[in-house]
């Protein structure tokens, strides 16, 4: 992996760059503030090493703090990013036949915003397409890595309110579907997911609501996915 593969990468990882650290930092701050473990970084530096998912990041905080079955995290966790799979069926033809652990790597550090760069393909011209994909990737895992272990330390150091903090992924996610929801084909989905939130919170407590409304989300656009499909194609 050459300078100029490197060079490329980082250049179009740097709105992740503001992105992952700003989120991570108020996961690390939210951590922090509400679970008492000693040695708070380091557990904040190993959480976000292995799991790069900023929803998860956040909802671990109240999976530690109120001692979560291990079957619900299970769940929710394959619920929440099951969207992973959708993405790389698109890559895998790109990624075919390379090295097993470059490969492993590549499914591991899959993230919506990874995902955007790697199908945007900046690689310079006559370059490895693949190093470039690794060095995004790469980039991508470190800046989650600093703004949650930064925010964990400034969690315990800086005296101030932390509550509130919680609902920064929230607020992204709200902004995204806003931004999405300009676009006419797009608001079909918006009104089956913000159905089945408010009929899974009709039947359960708002604590237990979530995976019963990702399940039924997850069965409304399978039974959908032909007419949502032909709508998308008239569209285009």
């Amino acid at each position: 992996m050459n300078k100029k593969v490197l060079k490329a990468a980082f250049a179009a990882s740097l709105p992740v760059l503001m992105g992952y650290t700003a989120m991570g930092a108020a996961a690390g701050i939210l951590l922090a503030s509400t679970v008492e473990i000693p040695c708070m970084p380091f557990w904040a530096f190993l959480t976000s090493s292995v799991n790069i998912s900023g929803a998860l990041q956040f909802i671990m905080v109240e999976w530690i703090a109120k001692q979560t079955a291990i079957t619900d995290m299970i769940l929710l966790t394959f619920c929440l990013n099951i969207r992973y799979a959708m993405y790389g069926l698109s890559l895998l033809d790109r990624f075919r036949g390379i090295p097993l652990a470059q490969k492993l790597y590549l499914i591991w550090s899959l993230t919506d915003e990874t995902y955007a760069l790697e199908v945007e393909n900046r690689c310079p011209a006559g370059e490895n397409s693949l190093h470039y994909c690794l060095a995004v990737a790469f980039f991508d895992h470190m800046y989650w890595i600093f703004g949650v272990t930064a925010g964990a330390l400034l969690g315990r150091k800086l005296p101030f309110d932390s509550r509130g903090i919680d609902f920064a992924m929230t607020a992204l996610f709200i902004v995204i579907l806003i931004d999405q929801c300009r676009t006419k084909e797009n608001r079909i989905p918006a009104v089956i997911g913000t159905a089945c939130a408010l009929l899974a919170r009709s039947f359960f407590a708002t604590a237990n609501m979530l995976i019963p409304a990702m399940i039924l989300m997850f069965i409304s656009f399978l039974f959908l996915r032909k007419y949502l499909c032909r709508k998308e194609g008239q569209a285009a």
